[in-house]
């Protein structure tokens, strides 16, 4: 995990740094690497996913279209996190593997 907080922003010159660390340039130790990372940030996404699907039930019922549209904009900006992390690692990733030093 990254920091340790799923929750953060990660841009790709952190996964460049983080491939950097693992100190290989052998393609299974950086797909480990890389799947680690992967794995970790995209909680986000997934609790987005899930918020979402509580959002659209709580907004259709009768008591809850306030708060099911809050739930909504939450798993909205969950969704947006994870993806954007998940898609910062892929980039960072293949950077990392197309340069010619490491």
């Amino acid at each position: 995990m990254i920091g340790g907080n799923p929750f953060v922003t990660v841009d790709k010159h952190t996964v460049i740094g983080r491939l950097r660390a693992s100190g290989s340039r052998d393609p299974d130790v950086l797909r480990a690497q890389k799947v680690t990372m992967i794995r970790s940030l995209r909680i986000p996404k997934l609790m987005g996913a899930g918020l979402l699907m509580a959002g659209v039930v709580g907004s259709l019922t009768f008591a809850g279209p306030v708060a099911g549209l809050s739930i909504l904009v939450a798993g909205a900006w969950l969704w947006r996190l994870g993806a954007r992390n998940v898609a910062a690692v892929e980039a960072g990733y293949s950077e990392f593997v197309k340069s010619p030093t490491g």
